[in-house]
């Protein structure tokens, strides 16, 4: 048997349960704390248990990886939300689509980590995680300390929360939180010390591979009542908005799944040629 305490398979049904039972208790106290809805708890849950019975670095890492998120989108909340209630398209409560765009890359690893236990797979594993979080601590920073936005389409400020747009708050928080995250996955023992640089790169240019996309083909919509550009299919203000600019499928959730893509294969990619 494979050694669970790093990202070594527990190929037992009572691993199973143990996993997926911690993974329900997780999603459940998430869902009571409002940080996950009804379906992004349900899915969580089975992305968690796939983590957790895929090895003890497995989840734990997903753990500290939820923690941190929720905390960084909880503290200010009320201040990030009244400056980007306009733009953003989904509030706090994460849906299960945004956890699968942010965790299924994870989760797809760890359900191939039960074939092949590759230490490959957990470095992807980790580079999709990272680049999530990496990119969820740049939105979440550079709106919580007002950092001034600017568009990399058009190199103009524009509102915060808009997708495609940099501040020196985010990029701070960006480039501190893929170094954290890619340290934690370490101490959880998801990978080598060794691979902390190769990972939080990955995860880096997962985020900014985000933020280029979202500037460019990511689908905006126009508010005509209030003459602005915004996420929402129905404005703030209550009217039904325009489908304007970007590619109709290219939605948040959609880039935000790319961001860990990239980062994954990234990383893959290094370890080939390595």
């Amino acid at each position: 048997m494979h050694d669970p305490v790093a990202g070594g398979v527990m190929p037992t049904l009572a691993g199973a349960a143990v996993g997926t039972g911690l993974a329900a208790l997780v999603a459940g106290s998430a869902w009571r704390a409002g940080s996950l809805s009804r379906s992004g708890a349900m899915a969580a849950l089975v992305i968690g248990s796939l983590a957790m019975t895929a090895g003890r670095g497995w989840g734990l890492f997903l753990v500290v990886w939820f923690v941190t998120a929720s905390v960084a989108s909880r503290v200010g909340r009320h201040t990030k939300e009244t400056a980007t209630g306009d733009v953003v398209a989904k509030g706090g409560r994460r849906d299960a689509a945004q956890v699968v765009a942010n965790g299924g890359v994870f989760a797809l690893c760890a359900l191939s980590n039960f074939a092949f236990d590759t230490p490959a797979l957990a470095l992807a594993g980790a580079a999709a995680l990272v680049a999530a979080g990496a990119d969820t601590l740049a939105t979440e920073t550079g709106t919580l300390w007002r950092g001034q936005p600017w568009s990399l389409r058009t190199f103009a400020p524009v509102p915060s929360g808009t997708s495609g747009a940099v501040s020196l708050a985010g990029t701070v928080g960006m480039t501190a939180g893929a170094v954290l995250l890619a340290l934690s996955a370490a101490v959880c023992g998801l990978i080598d010390p060794s691979d902390v640089t190769v990972v939080a790169l990955a995860g880096v240019a997962g985020a900014v591979a985000d933020t280029v996309i979202g500037a460019f083909w990511q689908l905006r919509r126009w508010c005509p009542a209030c003459q602005r550009e915004t996420e929402q299919a129905v404005h703030r203000c209550g009217k039904p908005t325009q489908a304007w600019r970007g590619v109709p499928w290219l939605n948040n959730d959609v880039v935000n799944f790319v961001c860990t893509v990239t980062g994954a294969v990234l990383v893959a990619g290094v370890r080939i040629v390595s």
